[in-house]
């Protein structure tokens, strides 16, 4: 009886972290769709300035806030019994800023375009910073509350949902960019951003997080510094997962520039970035299905792997693009392939982590790999306001063949019974 009652609270706590973890995804990967890295960002940067390394340096803010921060909060939250208090305390940063970039933008964008560009990058800076130091323990907490076996579905479900959501949002952003006038536009997305993040950092309060089974006093930075070699010399898997990573990072030099270079070179407009846009996230859409079937039959490391096929298809497009409609492919392959990342590059890392550890797995991974994501864009600027656009991508496919070869070194789980995607679920019936 009291086993019956035990099963009945956990299918109940299941279900409503499922449901609020869902929503708090559609709705912040909503947001991020109208401050989109790949679009928005780099035409609002460009509105402001001519130099391509102020552009580059948008992935840079992004890649080492985010990877990077993330080693610092596993240290305090590794042995804490509840992550939850702690994601609280700190995400207000990374959602907040977006107002104040707003407001920045309207009032200063024609007026002093400088100032209005060192307020987002400062804003920019702590909304990645604070978003890395969530990341940790946002992760931990869905690892405690969706079962190993079921996370391949919430991942799918979770970037379906968004993508569905995230496709209306790149209509909204091409209406914005075509129907206000400049910096109207860009102030209705970052404005509409802090509305669905604001709607998420609400939804995450109902979180009812687990404790944690392994429970201790926090362990200093330097004892994670020390972890390093062990877990590097211990677990080859992780290695290559991580080396592919970090090589990886050379690889997405082009996904950075694909829209400043549709406008430099084809004279790409506002509703052509709000088309790429959609094209990006409608993508998404049927590439979440996509990957979940395939992660259900054939692991994680098969969808990561096809998704970055996919990304240096996109970027061997781009070089030999003739038109603006072009893109419309290259939007749609880049899609997919961070839709990949974004269904089975999470779970494939908790899948690799032991419990006790996964913190720091987790945090290690990002920090490794936060150097080279660092960095690799403002190279990425340089070259191109050196010798133009064609050697950076040139460069930036080579690297993407060699991540993909080194992932396909990395082992993973057979696969279980596992719980099917939405897709899967609605086949099964006919």
């Amino acid at each position: 009886m009291a086993q019956a009652l035990n099963d009945k609270a956990s299918g109940k706590r299941y279900r409503r972290n499922f449901l609020v973890l869902l929503i708090d995804w559609m709705t912040y990967g909503s947001a991020m769709n109208f401050v989109s890295m790949a679009t928005v960002l780099p035409a609002f940067i460009m509105s402001l300035t001519d130099s391509k390394i102020a552009v580059g340096l948008v992935t840079t803010i992004s890649f080492l806030g985010w990877n990077f921060f993330q080693l610092v909060s596993a240290g305090r939250i590794e042995m804490k019994k509840f992550k939850k208090p702690f994601l609280l305390r700190i995400t207000p940063g990374e959602r907040i800023p977006w107002l104040i970039v707003a407001f920045s933008t309207v009032l200063l964008a024609e007026k002093d375009p400088l100032l209005a560009l060192l307020i987002f990058y400062a804003s920019y800076i702590t909304v990645n910073v604070s978003s890395g130091l969530c990341t940790t323990a946002w992760l931990d907490i869905v690892a405690k509350t969706i079962p190993e076996e079921k996370r391949g579905f919430f991942f799918a479900t979770a970037n379906l949902v968004s993508s569905v959501l995230g496709l209306a949002s790149g209509f909204a952003v091409a209406f914005y960019m075509n129907f206000f006038k400049y910096p109207v536009n860009f102030f209705m997305c970052f404005l509409t951003a802090f509305i669905l993040v604001s709607i998420s950092w609400v939804d995450i309060t109902f979180i009812d997080e687990p404790p944690s089974n392994v429970v201790g006093e926090p362990r200093t930075f330097r004892e994670y510094v020390g972890k390093i070699p062990r877990i590097i010399k211990n677990d080859r898997n992780y290695l290559f997962y991580t080396v592919s990573g970090i090589v990886g990072s050379f690889g997405g030099i082009a996904s950075s520039f694909y829209t400043a270079y549709a406008i430099d070179r084809f004279k790409a407009g506002g509703f052509e970035i709000g088309l790429f846009t959609s094209v990006s996230v409608g993508t998404q859409v049927l590439a979440n299905v996509l990957w979940g079937l395939i992660q259900e039959r054939h692991g994680h490391k098969t969808v990561l792997v096809a998704g970055g096929v996919a990304g240096l298809l996109a970027t061997i497009i781009a070089l030999l693009a003739t038109s603006p409609n072009h893109f419309l492919l290259v939007f749609a392959l880049s899609g997919a392939s961070f839709s990949s990342f974004m269904v089975s590059g999470f779970p494939m890392l908790m899948e690799m982590a032991p419990e006790e550890d996964r913190p720091t797995y987790i945090g290690l991974n990002s920090a490794l790999r936060a150097p080279s994501q660092a960095i690799a864009p403002i190279i990425g600027g340089l070259v191109i306001e050196e010798y133009g656009y064609p050697p950076a991508f040139l460069a930036s496919a080579l690297f993407s063949t060699a991540s993909t070869v080194i992932l396909a070194r990395v082992r993973q789980k057979p696969r279980g019974p596992a719980e099917s995607s939405i897709l899967g679920k609605l086949l099964k019936r006919f």
